[in-house]
């Protein structure tokens, strides 16, 4: 098929070709022949046979020409829709990767939602109301650090190392400072470094540091290397005193090393025995660190003796004031307790804490209903000492003779001694 613009010119050279003749001088009229010729249009014919080798050139030429300009058209209309297809495709992938993070997202605050139900759940079991609340504010968060406080503390306290201080002793980080223990002794090292930072009796540690307040008297009778001493000398402070007893040498050796380590100038460290009358008596040293006492010792357990001063606590305790006593002298608690009756009078308020021991009575010759009557008889009430929890709890003879050994706290009821007992 031609191009309709060929027609065009082809149909307007027909008129002009037309038009000439018509014009022409002594041309016949149209539809007519001077001497009857052909038709008309025999003549149009011969015109497009004239003109149709000229033009057909250029109308092939003027076909593919446009052909190629729609086809180049075209191309670029497919480039344009395929990058469009791509940006569209693009599109589409970070949108479904959008949708993920979002699921993510709400996947996570519906977790962190859980986990604060729980958490408020947990809460709403232990703690009352007013005490959740209190958790939510910056009260609430120095009320955690004061209950995980502690345990750091005690991690960071045992994580220390043992010190070897000199050629005779190994220096301990415990709560309040350092002890000292023998070198020659690694069995008993052994016990304080695996022991927590409260000691070998982490209860009675928690009962002395209640007992003992800031400017209080103190006395520490069976001392031994200190451990108490250290506990009672940190709670009394500078402003109170501590008398610490101990005759045997090498324990008390490095009780003085305890005391100038940890700078206790307020301790006061004498070389005697407590009991009930003022004189020398033999002290049987067991081999076995603590265990030494002025009454003889089994003859399973090695010992020997040496010749020791005993002074009554009523010679040696400031005459204004005393406030707690600690006794630890395997057996020997009641000749203590003989030697103190003034220092009982003086001080109505005062507390005592006594190792009660079956197996030491026994071998002393006392029973336990006898070693109770003793201290009750002075107005004081029995409080048996749960190493593990530091609770205190009322307890008798009958009751407390069924344990091996157990510490004993004696208080007034209803003194002021009592209540900070059972404070906690």
């Amino acid at each position: 098929m031609r191009p309709a613009r060929l027609d065009m010119a082809i149909s307007s050279a027909m008129r002009s070709d037309a038009t000439v003749a018509a014009e022409a001088p002594g041309a016949p009229p149209p539809g007519s022949s001077a001497e009857g010729g052909p038709p008309p249009r025999r003549r149009f014919g011969f015109a497009r046979r004239l003109i149709g080798p000229l033009v057909g050139p250029v109308a092939n030429y003027a076909r593919r020409y446009l052909q190629a300009s729609v086809e180049h058209q075209l191309g670029e209309t497919r480039a344009h829709l395929g990058a469009l297809s791509t940006e569209l495709y693009a599109t589409q992938v970070r949108l479904d990767h959008t949708q993920i993070l979002l699921q993510a997202v709400l996947q996570q605050q519906q977790a962190s939602t859980a986990i604060m139900q729980a958490m408020s759940a947990q809460l709403a079991r232990i703690e009352p109301t007013t005490q959740r609340i209190e958790l939510l504010n910056t009260q609430g968060f120095g009320e955690l650090a004061s209950m995980f406080g502690p345990r750091f503390d005690e991690l960071e306290i045992k994580a220390r190392p043992l010190i070897a201080y000199d050629e005779e002793s190994m220096a301990i980080r415990m709560r309040d400072g350092y002890v000292m223990a023998p070198r020659a002794l690694p069995t008993f090292v052994t016990m304080l470094a695996n022991a927590t930072s409260k000691g070998l009796e982490p209860g009675t540690t928690d009962v002395l540091r209640r007992l003992v307040q800031p400017g209080m008297v103190v006395a520490d009778v069976g001392a031994n290397i200190g451990l108490l001493t250290l506990v009672m000398a940190s709670a009394a402070g500078p402003g109170g005193k501590v008398i610490a007893f101990e005759p045997e040498a090498v324990p008390r050796s490095n009780l003085e090393k305890m005391k100038h380590l940890n700078g206790l100038s307020w301790v006061e460290v004498r070389d005697q025995a407590v009991g009930e009358k003022a004189g020398q008596l033999t002290f049987h040293v067991s081999d076995i660190i603590g265990h030494s006492s002025l009454y003889a010792l089994p003859e399973t357990e090695g010992s020997r003796e040496i010749q020791v001063e005993v002074v009554r606590l009523d010679d040696v305790a400031p005459a204004k004031r005393m406030d707690v006593v600690k006794i630890d002298v395997e057996g020997a608690e009641l000749d203590v307790l003989a030697g103190m009756g003034g220092v009982i009078a003086r001080n109505p308020d005062l507390a005592i804490v006594a190792e009660f021991g079956p197996e030491h009575l026994k071998r002393v010759g006392q029973t336990p209903a006898q070693w109770f009557k003793a201290f009750t008889d002075h107005g004081f009430k029995a409080y048996i000492i749960d190493e593990a929890t530091s609770a205190a709890e009322p307890t008798n003879a009958k009751a407390a003779a069924k344990v091996i050994s157990a510490n004993i706290a004696f208080v007034r009821p209803g003194g002021d001694a009592e209540q900070r007992l059972l404070k906690r």
